[in-house]
């Protein structure tokens, strides 16, 4: 486990001192992230998850949602 000074975590696989291929990022402001990456950004197959409950799981491509995928929107209870 990677540990930056900011708090941001991540575990997985490297390449080059990038984030490359299987890995979990989580991040300090709760947000976290769950699949593969390519030279240091989402590219593939994973899932992020925003810290109030919000989710994109799908398809990323150099960082970005990319292609088909499922966004669940957290809606909190009134």
């Amino acid at each position: 486990m990677h540990t930056w000074n900011n708090g941001d975590q991540y575990e997985g696989e490297w390449k080059a001192c990038m984030k490359h291929g299987k890995g979990v990022d989580i991040f300090a402001n709760g947000d976290s992230y769950n699949g593969m990456y390519k030279d240091g950004k989402p590219h593939g197959e994973g899932k992020y998850v925003w810290a109030n409950g919000s989710y994109y799981e799908g398809t990323f491509k150099n960082g970005l949602k990319h292609g088909i995928g499922k966004w669940k929107k957290f809606v909190p209870l009134s």
